[in-house]
This record gives C-alpha cells, structure tokens and sequence, in this order.
C-alpha cells in the first residue's frame, strides 16, 4: 500500500451542489477539480468522484441523510486514492477491509476536534478551508483520539454497500466488497453479483398493459411508457436516455439499415454504441411519436429530443427519468391492488426503479436469445456473468 503522501480535502459540497453537472461543479469548486487532477491519470479519481456526484445525487432530499451519505462515500474515495492508491470502483473484499479498519483508526492528521465547514469563499471563489478533517472527536471531548460509535460501523458497511450496488446496476463496477467481506464462509465468487429480483414476463405484460390504458391521451403517460418500454425492451439505462450538459439524444439515434432498427448512442465522453432495436419496442416508438405529432418512425436527421419536460425543454436527467419510471411503477401498483384482494406479490414495484426493469427485461429476452447476443446489447464484457445472472434460476 502506498505510503500517506497527501492531504485529505472534501470532494462534495452541499446538497444544492448536486442540481450541477460535472463541468458547473467544477466551475463552481475549481479547487476540487484542481485537487482531483493532483492524483495519477492511471487511479481516473474523476470518474470515481463522477460516479459519487451521482450517487449522492439520488439522497440530497434531507440534508441530515445527504450529510451522512457524504461522509462516508467521501471517506471511501480519499482513503482509496491516498492509501490504497487506486481507484475506489476497483477495490476487493480484502481492500474494504482495510478501510474499515482504517475508520476506526484514522491517522491524527485525518482526525479534527469538531465539525468544520468544508469550502470557504475566497475572490468570490470557493476554496478548501484547510480546517476540515475528514473525521472528527464530536461528543467525546474528554478523549484525545478517534472512537467510532458502533452504530457508524454500521452505516460504513450500509451505505458504502448501497454505493457498490448502485455502481453494480450501472455497470460502473463488477464487484461489491462490501458484501464480499460479510460472508463467513462457501464462494467469495457469489458476492460478485449483489442478488436481485425480477418481474416475471407475465408480471412484465401485465405492467406494459396497464401503462398502455393510463397513458392514452395522456403525454406525460406516453413519455412514461416509452421511458419504461425503452428499458425493458432495448436493456437501455437512464444514462442512455438522459441529457448531459448540452447533449440530449434526438429521435435520429434511430436508425434503418439492412432491413433492421438500429439505436446508436453516441454519448459525449463514451465510445459510440449500436444496440438492436427488438421488433416488440417498435409498436411503443410509433405510439409515443405520434403522441408527439411525429411520423410513425424516425428518418434520417430527425433532430427532434427524444425526451423533452413537461414545459417542452429538450432532454430529461438520470433523476427526472428515474422518477417518471417510480412514479409509473407505484401507479400501476396502486391499480393492482385495487382490483385483486391479494396483491401482496407486487410489493416490489413499489421499491422499483429502471434497474428492476432493465434486468427483468433482458431475463425475460433470454428465453429466446444467445447468451452472446444478450451480452452485446447489454453492453456486458463478461459472456459468465451474462449467464449466470439472467440464464440460471
């Protein structure tokens, strides 16, 4: 492990900090971005801090949880770059470990003797204000040295392991330590790949069909079951659709060609994707465009935004789309149970989002395509995980 060459600085501002993209947080906070740069091109720390921008995006709505989210994602991500001297999205069982032995026992330097604001304005700039310490001797004022309490060894493994699945569900990272580390005993392997639900294809028909019946006449009900027929039957991820920065994907990333449907994507910062379109997504394409006034199907240099807001601005975010998919799944719930006495069952999609649906989607796919086939349009490096997760029972 490398030796301790630097000092920790706060990565995350406040809660209103997570309404910016990439490039307005950096303008905003250009010691981050300066701090960030500091670190070897080999550890990529920004596509780390990218991923904990995002993540702590979904938890800003309190700021007593979004400050306890924080704090440990930040942790994580310094102690990876300045301790284990690599990326934190590569970390193994062995390796959180370590930081776990790390949090109850901080260097001195890590540790202040209260809560201390991160960033202070300087110029009309915010910079690092050099009194923050990672960690603090809140509440034990007559101790000399760092005591976790043991509820935050809890919320260590809690939360770092809710960050390693939502980097698992967005394919950002193949392992989640967090889990890995919990198991006593059998294949460290089975860790690899937290555990997840699925609808079943019926279960999926049925979700499809009561979108079907609300959205008619409805464009907010129309862009939802686009959204969700998007996810289920391309495999696609809110990141696919969203807008970033000055991107939005447009209605031309479809595209006709050798007698088939093509979605590329070509995501500014990413390598350009083709994805086959499946035929059963087609019907909900022409019926989502002419909720628009569009032609049935897409031509050539259609620029038209393939999601727009309810005020009619171009593009959606991960966050907006990912809560037109939960509010959809909690109204086709609500319709469920109405109608049937025991709808226990469908208690799942009440704590569903777009990852629900893009697994449930291709699990439902292979029961009439190869493994390899599958692979490629899930944009999958591994043929094993592709048959293990969505081909075993």
């Amino acid at each position: 492990m490398p030796a301790y060459t630097r000092d920790p600085h706060p990565l995350f501002a406040g809660p209103e900090s997570m309404l910016l993209d990439l490039k307005q947080y950096y303008a905003c906070y250009p010691c981050v971005a300066a701090y960030l740069r500091s670190f070897l091109a080999e550890f990529d720390v920004e596509k780390d801090f990218e991923w904990g921008l995002r993540f702590l995006a979904l938890h800003n709505r309190a700021a007593g949880t979004y400050g306890i989210y924080r704090t440990f994602v930040e942790r994580l991500l310094l102690w990876s770059w300045i301790f284990a001297g690599k990326s934190a999205l590569t970390l193994n069982r062995n390796e959180f470990e370590q930081f776990v032995g790390f949090c109850k026992r901080p260097p001195r330097p890590w540790v202040g003797v209260a809560p201390s604001a991160r960033f202070t304005q300087s110029d009309g700039n915010w910079t690092f204000n050099e009194g923050w310490r990672p960690f603090n001797i809140r509440s034990q004022p007559e101790s000399k040295s760092y005591r976790p309490f043991t509820g935050t060894l809890r919320q260590i493994q809690s939360i770092c392991s809710s960050f390693y699945n939502f980097l698992h569900a967005e394919d950002a990272a193949a392992v989640n330590p967090v889990v890995a580390s919990r198991l006593q005993s059998g294949s460290a392997d089975k860790a690899d790949h937290p555990a997840r639900r699925f609808l079943t294809s019926g279960q999926l028909f049925r979700v499809m069909q009561i979108l079907e019946i609300r959205a008619t006449g409805d464009p907010a009900g129309e862009r939802a079951l686009f959204i969700v027929a998007a996810t289920v039957f391309l495999c696609l991820r809110a990141t696919d659709l969203a807008a970033s920065g000055e991107y939005w994907p447009s209605m031309d990333c479809f595209s006709f060609e050798d007698g088939s449907w093509w979605l590329v994507l070509d995501i500014p910062g990413t390598q350009p994707q083709r994805i086959a379109v499946n035929p059963k997504f087609l019907p909900y394409l022409k019926r989502y465009r002419k909720s628009r006034g569009l032609s049935p199907l897409p031509e050539q240099d259609d620029g038209v935004p393939l999601l727009e807001t309810s005020h009619g601005r171009p593009g959606l975010s991960v966050r907006q789309i990912r809560e037109v998919v939960r509010a959809a799944l909690r109204q086709v719930h609500a319709d469920i149970t109405l109608e049937e006495e025991n709808g226990g069952h469908w208690d799942i999609l009440l704590a569903s989002n777009p990852r629900l649906l893009r697994d449930s989607g291709a699990r439902s796919s292979a029961q009439t395509r190869l493994p390899a086939e599958l692979k490629q349009d899930l944009r999958i490096t591994s043929l094993a995980y592709t048959y293990g997760r969505y081909y075993q029972d």
